[in-house]
């Protein structure tokens, strides 16, 4: 999961009714909770700073993740540090089918696309 601030947070979801957190990595290096006259919630309302007092910069951090089936690459994408490639030790992929859900991801394997399609006959 994105957390902007916050950064990548991983659940472990085999119960639903009990997840808990097993791995985090902060990718955010600004100041946490600031306040800013500058930011674009009131620019565009052209309220009064101190209307706002409590916004704190949301519009930063981690806003994308996607994990890779194949081999459990997880790929961040962050508003202020970038794009991060992050390989969590012991975990090295999934197949949807083991929990009874398709097995897809938006980055498949384009060469023989996603399992159970039609294969090209040469």
């Amino acid at each position: 999961m994105s957390a902007y601030e916050d950064g990548l947070y991983v659940f472990n979801m085999v119960d639903p009714t009990n997840p808990y957190t097993v791995g985090y990595y902060d990718v955010f290096d600004g100041p946490h909770e600031m306040a800013r006259e500058t930011d674009v919630y009131l620019r565009a309302n052209n309220a009064p700073t101190s209307t706002y007092a409590g916004n704190w910069g949301v519009i930063s951090g981690t806003w994308g993740v996607d994990v890779r089936n194949a081999d459990g690459l997880i790929v961040v994408s962050d508003f202020t540090t970038g794009f991060w490639a992050i390989k969590m030790e012991g975990f090295d992929g999934w197949n949807g089918h083991q929990w009874g859900v398709p097995n897809i991801s938006s980055a498949q394997d384009w060469d023989n696309g996603p399992e159970g399609a039609p294969k090209k006959v040469s």
